[in-house]
């Protein structure tokens, strides 16, 4: 589902659940066997894609919250 709404790669999709799973970078690296360095450029990818400009606002987009940009996460 995220692939289309968002035009992602599948490996841009898996990054951007763990995200939304509140997985860390090293976590989603781990579980996939990948580098950090390149969960963090699949990241980029995903936060270009989506518009977003944090990994939280990310995770409140995928948990279905609206967070606002520049607003802490409390």
């Amino acid at each position: 589902m995220l692939q289309g709404l968002f035009d992602l790669t599948p490996a841009e999709a898996r990054v951007a659940r763990g995200i939304g799973e509140g997985r860390t970078v090293e976590a989603i690296a781990i579980a996939f066997g990948i580098s950090r360095e390149t969960v963090r450029n699949q990241l980029k990818a995903v936060l270009a894609k989506t518009g977003l400009g944090r990994q939280v606002e990310l995770a409140g987009l995928l948990a279905g919250a609206k967070v606002q940009p520049g607003s802490s996460a409390e």
